[in-house]
């Protein structure tokens, strides 16, 4: 009996010793960093950060030979490149980062007529595309042509086809996105007596301008001595976020809003000469998706009425998204 448990015993480990082993070696393949690299694996997922004028582009699929950023929806070796790097060989590891060329590549902006960014502009759409070494010395000399990602089943890794350039997943990704990082404004109403105002949408940096046109008839003097920001699309006490008058100490005692000395135009949150801060601008700036009233009066406010019909105050209202 103990013979035949021994022998039963002795043919199960030699059936599962073998699966065992296959076991751990699928799992030491799948473990390895490297593995998804060796075997062709195909390029995907390429991200760049939008919320940054020189972002940070990363990618799935391995290095690559070149990095190519173009203005507009379109990947193409033409004058709308704003960056394109190479290196001899799939050199070029991620994360990249916009404008810095990282050691062994070099830049190729200029050789197809594309213009080099210091840093990318405000609300515009970009492509970011990346592609293999051995695509890359195919299409290097192929200018003008649009770069498409064919990812039909068993498309080849390159085809060029009149104007067109395909190119499979397995050598190249790419990927367009618009570029927001500052408050968009949008629906502007400007509204009262006083004057036109007007809001700046931010292009360089995140600071929105303020501007107004004195158009009261007998209004010759173009600066104002109060203004404040709310947080809604109506004037209330609630929800302030910024207000400034002017002070006038002339006569030995201190008086408020009485002199014109803030001048057009200027940015939310702006330091003022000869003027007090009673509630000081968020750090943080304006929200998205939030509602603005931006009022402003001069000297001559009756410092209680708000609405259009008011004498020397004006207002007005806008969005963010």
């Amino acid at each position: 009996m103990r013979s035949k448990n021994l022998l039963s015993r002795l043919r199960w480990i030699a059936t599962a010793l073998p699966l065992a082993l296959l076991g751990l070696s699928a799992c030491a393949e799948d473990d390895n960093p490297l593995a998804p690299y060796q075997g062709g694996r195909a390029m995907s997922r390429l991200v760049a950060d939008s919320t940054s004028h020189v972002p940070k582009m990363t990618w799935l699929g391995g290095y690559v030979a070149a990095l190519g950023v173009n203005r507009g929806e379109r990947a193409a070796l033409d004058s709308t490149l704003v960056w394109l790097i190479s290196a001899a060989d799939d050199e070029i590891r991620f994360p990249a980062t916009f404008g810095q060329v990282p050691a062994g590549a070099q830049d190729l902006t200029g050789q197809y007529g594309g213009q080099r960014l210091e840093r990318l502009v405000e609300d515009n759409i970009y492509t970011y595309w990346v592609i293999k070494a051995e695509a890359w010395r195919q299409i290097v000399s192929l200018q003008n042509r649009t770069l498409i990602l064919d990812q039909s089943p068993g498309a080849a890794n390159v085809t060029a086809r009149n104007d067109t350039v395909f190119l499979s997943p397995m050598v190249h990704t790419q990927e367009n996105q618009p570029l927001d990082v500052f408050v968009n404004i949008r629906d502007v109403r400007p509204l009262g007596r006083l004057g036109l105002i007007s809001v700046r949408q931010p292009t360089l940096n995140p600071s929105i301008v303020i501007s107004w046109s004195i158009t009261q008839a007998g209004v010759t003097d173009s600066s104002i001595s109060v203004l404040g920001l709310i947080n809604a699309q109506q004037y209330q006490e609630t929800g302030k976020l910024w207000e400034v008058w002017s002070v006038d100490s002339t006569g030995g005692q201190t008086v408020f809003g009485g002199k014109n000395v803030i001048s057009s135009p200027l940015s939310l949150g702006q330091q003022l000469g000869e003027t007090r801060v009673f509630i000081e601008f968020p750090a943080e700036g304006l929200q998205r998706d939030a509602d603005y009233y931006f009022w402003i009066a001069n000297k001559d406010w009756d410092r209680q009425g708000r609405l259009r019909s008011t004498n020397f105050y004006a207002y007005v209202t806008f969005r963010t998204w």
